[in-house]
C-alpha cells in the first residue's frame, strides 16, 4: 500500500483495436513493480510487526506478496497534472483545464502521484473548492 516510483515502464496507451460499450477505446495499462516497491513491501511488513508487537500481539506472523498483481490494492491518480503553466500541467488551481474552458477534471487526475493514504477526501475537498470558484465566475458572468 506503498507509492509506486514514477518509471518509464509503467504507462498508459489507448487501444486502437478495442472499444467499450459505448464506442470509446479502451486503455491498456502497463505496470509493474520496481525494486523500490519489492524492498518497500518487506519494510512496511516489518513496520507493521514491529507495532502490532508494541501493542501486545503475540505470535505474529508476518507475510508480504511483494511480486502481488499492480493494481490489487491501489487508489487511482494522475494523467491529468495540476500546475500553473500550461506547459507543464493540464489542470490549474480549479481544476479546470487550462486548454478546454468550462471543463473541470474533479477527480484524482490531478494529482501527479498518491502515498499509502485514501485520497478520497481530498478530491471532495478540491472538488467542493472548484465548484465554489465555478459559482463565483457564474455570478461574474463569466462562464
Amino acid at each position: 500500500f506503498g507509492e509506486c516510483l514514477p518509471r518509464w515502464e509503467n504507462y498508459v496507451e489507448i487501444n486502437p483495436n478495442v472499444v467499450d460499450a459505448y464506442g470509446i477505446p479502451v486503455l491498456n495499462v502497463h505496470m509493474s513493480y520496481g525494486e523500490n516497491e519489492r524492498v518497500m513491501a518487506y519494510d512496511m511488513q516489518d513496520a507493521a510487526v514491529q507495532m502490532m508487537e508494541a501493542a501486545g500481539a503475540k505470535n505474529v506472523r508476518p507475510f508480504v506478496v511483494p511480486d502481488r498483481t499492480p493494481g490489487f490494492a491501489i487508489h487511482e491518480v494522475g494523467i491529468a497534472r495540476m500546475g500553473s503553466d500550461p506547459k507543464k500541467s493540464v489542470l490549474d488551481q480549479y481544476q479546470q483545464t487550462h486548454d478546454v474552458k468550462n471543463l473541470f477534471v474533479c477527480d484524482g487526475a490531478g494529482f501527479a502521484s498518491t502515498a499509502c493514504q485514501n485520497p478520497t477526501l481530498t478530491i471532495m475537498t478540491l472538488c467542493v473548492r472548484s465548484m465554489d470558484h465555478l459559482m463565483g465566475e457564474m455570478k461574474r458572468g463569466n462562464v
